[in-house]
């Protein structure tokens, strides 16, 4: 058990947000590894894991703590050691300690990014493969986005984990291979960034775009003051945060329409613009939807999408009246949650995935404008990117995180690289506690920080396609 407790020590390490902590990536778990192997009792393989798994998400994703969603990820988890336990049954395999080792990285792949699909929220940012999207080999991320990188973090633990259970004669053979892949993967990496930075710059179009992020004190007066600054530019697009006034299933009215529309029509500029929409508001079976709209200088509706990933306890919550007694003690300490679906018994509707098509300039782009965590799913933005999109945005709303708001940024900043490499598309941010700014394809961040004075900034920017 104490190798576990190590492993999950040494994981929380790993992807806390500071330069160069993703050296722990190497070898954080090592200790758990050599316990996978050696443990032959079912329950004590599934108590060490459940001992690693809570003490890494603890460190890791304490902002997240919600029991449920805990809960299932964690028995999607224990695939792993029970896929182990399975293959130790095998004679082949029994007390072959090397043999089972070596069939620990696809285990620990397959079992890591089945929890992160198939969790209630998505776990991507806690991948073992996202812990080198700040690393200099993001590059490798180009060979299929978080897979590659998960595999090539697990396979070097696992050859660490070698040392253990090989004669010492042996250990200048295991560095020397360890070394040489590490290298190897390093010069993989830089060339792909370059590539992708060639590629990107050699874009024949531009498109002058201004993202905006906003902090938790920003108000209606404020919203007049973004309006003023925004006039005197001369962006193609403008992106505003997701539910930038806080009304999010409050506003029956559909208000929020009718001010983004006129903001369009103010500032003479393609407006995207997020908020909640309802149908037949004044009914008890309203349709309440996460709603993209797309708003063209004069305040026309040129395209719109729905949000299809509803986020699970906000959104929709699938119990009915039910919920655990500690969420009423939530909603006595957060009062401002009184309109999430556990609460309010109103589930979101589920839209479906499409592309936007913008028109400027004489030109026509396609494009996906993701809400929020839909940014979550790897692979609901590689279809966004063979159906034709030149550039993504990500809106997003932060009220929910009371702590670790920068370490969340920290994490999701780290997926966003991944996703930007492997498809080798931009990735735009906007967002309420979050950064507004681009993340280009050779990984490179260009972003600004969304506390200001104003409450407000307005990154200023262009992207290549």
């Amino acid at each position: 058990m104490k190798l576990a407790i190590i492993s999950g020590i040494l994981g929380i390490l790993a992807f806390l947000p500071f330069q160069y902590l993703f050296i722990f990536g190497f070898f954080y778990l090592v200790p758990f590894f050599v316990f996978l192997v050696k443990e032959e009792k079912l329950r004590r393989l599934i108590a060490g894991s459940l001992i690693f798994k809570i003490i890494f998400c603890l460190g890791a994703v304490y902002y997240t703590l919600e029991p449920i969603t805990w809960v299932c990820s964690v028995i999607i988890f224990l695939g792993l050691p029970l896929s182990v336990f399975a293959l130790k049954k095998v004679r082949f395999f029994r007390e072959n300690y090397i043999a089972v080792l070596a069939f620990i990285p696809v285990l620990w792949t397959f079992w890591d990014l089945t929890e992160a699909s198939f969790s209630p929220m998505p776990a991507y940012i806690i991948t073992l493969g996202n812990v080198f999207g700040h690393s200099p080999f993001l590059g490798l991320a180009g060979f299929h986005g978080f897979v590659g990188l998960t595999f090539f973090g697990a396979a070097v633990n696992t050859l660490f984990a070698l040392y253990f259970f090989i004669p010492r004669k042996k250990y200048l053979q295991n560095s020397a291979i360890i070394i040489i892949i590490i290298i190897f993967a390093l010069a993989f990496s830089q060339w792909r960034l370059h590539k992708n930075r060639l590629d990107y710059n050699s874009g024949k179009n531009t498109l002058n775009i201004a993202s905006i992020s906003v902090n938790e004190k920003f108000s209606p007066p404020d919203f007049e003051k973004l309006r003023k600054e925004l006039q005197s530019n001369n962006a193609d697009l403008i992106i505003l945060p997701e539910d930038i006034l806080n009304a999010a299933g409050t506003d029956y009215t559909n208000k929020n329409f009718f001010v983004m529309r006129d903001l369009a029509k103010n500032t003479r500029i393609n407006l995207l613009a997020n908020f909640d929409i309802f149908e037949n508001p004044d009914l008890e079976n309203r349709k309440i939807f996460n709603s993209t709209f797309l708003f063209d200088k004069d305040g026309t509706v040129s395209d719109m999408r729905n949000k299809k990933r509803l986020t699970f306890i906000g959104e929709y919550w699938p119990f009915g009246n039910w919920r655990p007694f500690f969420f009423d003690w939530t909603l006595t300490t957060n009062p401002e949650y009184k309109n999430y679906a556990v609460f309010s018994h109103i589930n979101y509707s589920q839209g479906k995935e499409k592309n936007l098509t913008l028109k400027t300039n004489d030109k026509t782009i396609n494009f996906s404008s993701l809400i929020c965590l839909e940014i979550h799913y790897p692979q609901d933005v590689k279809k966004r990117k063979k159906d034709g999109a030149s550039f993504i945005v990500n809106s997003s709303s932060n009220r929910w995180i009371d702590i670790g708001t920068k370490h969340f940024l920290y994490l999701s900043e780290g997926l966003k690289k991944i996703e930007s490499v492997w498809l080798n598309i931009p990735v735009i941010s906007s967002g309420v506690n979050d950064y507004a700014g681009i993340i280009t394809p050779d990984g490179e961040n260009y972003s600004y920080d969304f506390n200001s004075e104003n409450n407000f900034t307005i990154f200023y920017g262009k992207i290549n396609y």
